[in-house]
């Protein structure tokens, strides 16, 4: 049986997502090198990607042969590209999360977490009972009734990215010039076109021109994020508080937050693992604060969080949340140090203060706790080492 696509042009389209993913990976290195969560998602992005534009092509090269070994590679193959194209849409809403919001409800990861098990328990059963696709005797490929599963949860995942982002821009912790539409076109034409033409093979190709999309825009935004723990950092503290701090609506509470003892990590550890301590610190943060504020890393060890909102409740709340997480993290004793820090905060006035005004209240509230804490931890005090 003639099958029915062309294998020259899916040669082709694979190979150009190929050498796209290649020239990203070389242009991107240092990024990968990073600890933040958000790379990491995107290096899951780029692999899905990758393998899928590797296994394409593969498969509709075997469909069509007779045998034993071409069956097995087509299904193999197949079940790959079903499950990857579901990963590398499930990292792109983690990616979202992380790089936006600092972290991921839990309830959302449960989610996402389910989807996946469920996807690939499908596709394990398929093996025995053709429900998602079925090779017949010519070792070609059909789709079945559960191909539509998959179908719907890459359309609804790409939906949830969506929500997450405006939620996001809503509450101001986004800058105004990532793009979403950059991700979000590719793979939605990909992924319409690919479902109602088969043997036109262009998935793969378009997530990895989404990926390429999203790294080059967030090379423009190089300069507001710092490049040790991820966070925005002071340039992206002051852009946010001047185009937004004559709006009446912008009712924002600043937090700063200072390691106590920071100096004796380095002194005693070394500066690699103070860097460690650095990103450890700000995952914290970042967990502690979720979508509730924007945490950034001001100076050294010292990180500032705008949160959203000027309720009393709500920022002890948070201030709480903080301090319990460093003290669960130094009761695990996970890291050869403890993180021990200081707090201040303070309700932005519009009205009636500057932003310079508002970074030093806050920042001579955080120093009248941390003398608090030398006072009760004399053994601590930097000024006696």
């Amino acid at each position: 049986m003639e099958p029915l696509f062309n294998l020259e042009s899916i040669y082709v389209t694979n190979a150009i997502g190929i050498v796209l993913i290649a020239v990203m990976i070389v242009c991107n290195l240092w990024r990968f090198q990073t600890r933040s969560r958000a790379d990491r998602c995107l290096l899951f992005m780029m692999f899905f990607a990758l393998t899928s534009c590797v296994a394409d092509p593969i498969s509709y090269t075997m469909k069509g042969m007779p045998g034993l070994l071409p069956k097995i590679v087509v299904y193999a193959t197949s079940s790959w590209l079903f499950a990857a194209n579901m990963l590398a849409v499930n990292y792109w809403v983690r990616f979202l999360a992380f790089y936006l919001n600092g972290g991921m409800l839990r309830r959302n990861r449960i989610m996402l977490n389910t989807v996946v098990y469920i996807g690939i328990a499908l596709l394990v059963i398929n093996l025995v009972t053709p429900i998602v696709f079925t090779i017949d005797d010519n070792n070609l490929y059909s789709r079945k009734n559960l191909y539509v599963f998959y179908l719907v949860v890459d359309y609804m995942l790409v939906i949830n990215s969506l929500v997450t982002y405006f939620k996001s821009k809503a509450k101001g912790g986004i800058l105004k010039f990532f793009p979403i539409w950059v991700y979000i076109v590719p793979i939605l034409i990909g992924g319409v076109v690919q479902s109602l033409y088969y043997g036109i093979s262009v998935i793969p190709t378009s997530i990895a021109v989404s990926i390429a999309g999203v790294l080059a825009s967030l090379q423009n935004e190089m300069i507001y994020h710092d490049q040790l723990t991820g966070l925005f950092n002071r340039s992206y503290l002051l852009y946010l508080l001047e185009k937004n701090a004559a709006m009446p609506k912008f009712n924002i509470t600043g937090i700063m937050i200072d390691l106590n003892g920071f100096k004796h990590i380095n002194d005693e550890f070394g500066h690699a693992v103070g860097d460690d301590a650095l990103v450890m610190s700000a995952r914290i943060l970042q967990s502690s604060v979720g979508n509730a504020g924007c945490v950034i890393r001001y100076a050294g060890d010292e990180f500032i969080i705008l949160l959203n909102t000027q309720n009393h409740e709500n920022v002890e709340h948070c201030i709480e949340k903080i301090r319990n997480s460093f003290d669960k993290f130094n009761k695990e004793k996970v890291k050869p140090y403890s993180l021990f820090v200081s707090i201040g905060h303070h309700k932005l006035d519009t009205k009636n203060e500057s932003v310079d005004t508002f970074i030093n209240v806050i920042d001579a509230r955080m120093y009248e706790d941390k003398k608090a804490f030398y006072a009760a931890h004399s053994e601590m005090n930097r000024r006696k080492r």
